[in-house]
């Protein structure tokens, strides 16, 4: 089989993602990435866009419905049961406001994908980039992935991001989180890949993502979501300018600051 037959699946839970999912969608379709969404019952014209990019790249939309909090234990344990169904050869566990790809400059996620089979490795492991909108810029409606530069390099431990793997392995993502997975024969790639997170595209959207957000009680059972429970609106203010800061040259630069990694998100650097 040829590199470029493998088929790839990404996963996506989506609640109101609007203003991401129509960079992401087009982007992951254009790498020949297929997609799979769980809707949370968006209201924000997301089933839209679902149409809109119906077989290039979803090839299904599944209904999750929305109790009122968020469950990240929902969500995982349908893309468990999702992965089963699937004839995939590779799974990517992803989220709307991420965009990932190969560590190396003009090389794409499929390509670290195909490396990685080729290689015989079945486990990607990804560092994540937190890219934060200035106080005073809203990105919402511009294409955030070229024109949102500003991040800084959040790891609070190592090789915690296990997010594609060879299905055929049987490999469970619901333990940790969505982080790290479980099972026998991991073959985690040498190298770690990129991870952009959007976590909000201004100020407003990071109230209107953050402040209101209630939690299912089996998640915190699980210890689940420890630094996200007590937002104000003070903690959630974007910094102005910060030590741990960075900025991309260019957006397609992979040229990274890894040199102080973070173990606390923005609002606990207070």
């Amino acid at each position: 089989m040829d590199d470029r037959d493998l088929s790839i699946c990404a996963i996506i839970a989506a609640r109101n993602e609007y203003h991401y999912l129509k960079v992401l969608l087009p982007h992951l379709a254009n790498q020949n990435i297929d997609v799979v969404i769980i809707d949370n019952d968006s209201t924000d014209g997301s089933h839209k866009l679902y149409e809109k990019h119906k077989g290039k790249p979803i090839v299904m939309v599944e209904n999750l419905p929305f109790r009122g909090y968020f469950s990240l234990s929902e969500q995982l344990e349908r893309k468990n049961n999702l992965c089963k169904s699937l004839d995939h050869d590779w799974i990517i566990h992803h989220d709307a406001d991420e965009i990932m790809e190969h560590y190396k400059p003009n090389l794409t996620l499929r390509d670290a994908i195909e490396e990685a089979d080729k290689s015989g490795y079945n486990v990607l492991n990804f560092d994540e980039f937190v890219f934060l909108p200035e106080p005073n810029r809203d990105y919402s409606l511009d294409n955030y992935h070229t024109d949102l530069l500003r991040y800084y390099f959040f790891q609070p431990t190592e090789n915690r991001l296990n997010r594609a793997w060879k299905r055929l392995f049987g490999f469970n993502n619901t333990a940790f989180g969505g982080h790290k997975l479980q099972g026998d024969k991991l073959a985690v790639f040498r190298e770690n890949h990129i991870l952009r997170h959007y976590i909000a595209l201004s100020q407003n959207h990071a109230f209107e993502k953050y402040l209101n957000r209630d939690f299912d009680s089996i998640d915190l059972s699980k210890n689940w979501h420890g630094n996200r429970r007590n937002f104000t609106k003070d903690n959630l203010t974007l910094p102005c300018e910060g030590e741990f800061l960075h900025y991309l040259k260019k957006y397609d630069s992979k040229d990274f600051c890894k040199a102080k990694p973070l173990t606390k998100h923005f609002w606990d650097w207070q």
